[in-house]
């Protein structure tokens, strides 16, 4: 979805996508809880066909959820299944933040609960898109498993306390506990 108001996409299936089984753009100036993806199941790649499975794992780069580039962004419910190839990952920050024209700086809180991902297949939950700043608020433990709210966000010098830690393999970055 490109740009949306209050749209809460509910309880979607998707599966086999080339770039994002979900997507969001941009958010209009909403009350935070009115822009949201509520329940639902993306699978990365279904192994329906050798030749679908092979398409998809040539793009390195697939995503279950981007979010978007604007705040009060909500993802809460979803399970996540199949995406272990290259730098494939469940979520991804800050859509189309790299193109020229976005003139966005990324630094956006998406806030998350309720989350599921599964262990076997889905190594990597968070992929930052350019400029890398973007910011999760884990309501309840699901995505960081620090417990409620806790954080996720890219490595920079800056944000290295004590409270974080580095998960680059997993969170592309750190998670730190609910006392930052």
């Amino acid at each position: 979805m490109e740009r949306s108001g209050a749209v809460i996409f509910k309880n979607l299936k998707c599966a086999d996508n080339g770039i994002a089984g979900m997507e969001f753009s941009l958010t209009e100036d909403i009350a935070d809880g009115y822009a949201k993806i509520s329940g639902g199941l993306v699978v990365g790649d279904t192994g329906t066909t050798p030749e679908v499975s092979a398409t998809l794992r040539n793009l390195t780069r697939v995503t279950g959820v981007i979010t978007p580039r604007t705040e009060n962004f909500t993802v809460e419910g979803v399970t996540f299944f199949n995406y272990d190839w290259g730098t494939s990952s469940a979520l991804k920050d800050c859509s189309h933040c790299w193109h020229p024209a976005s003139t966005d700086s990324g630094a956006r809180t998406v806030k998350t609960a309720n989350l599921t991902f599964d262990a076997a297949t889905v190594p990597k939950r968070i992929q930052y898109e350019i400029p890398k700043r973007g910011i999760w608020l884990d309501l309840d433990g699901s995505l960081t498993g620090l417990g409620p709210n806790t954080w996720a966000t890219k490595y920079f010098i800056h944000n290295d306390q004590p409270e974080c830690t580095l998960k680059d393999d997993v969170f592309n970055g750190l998670i730190c506990d609910s006392t930052i």
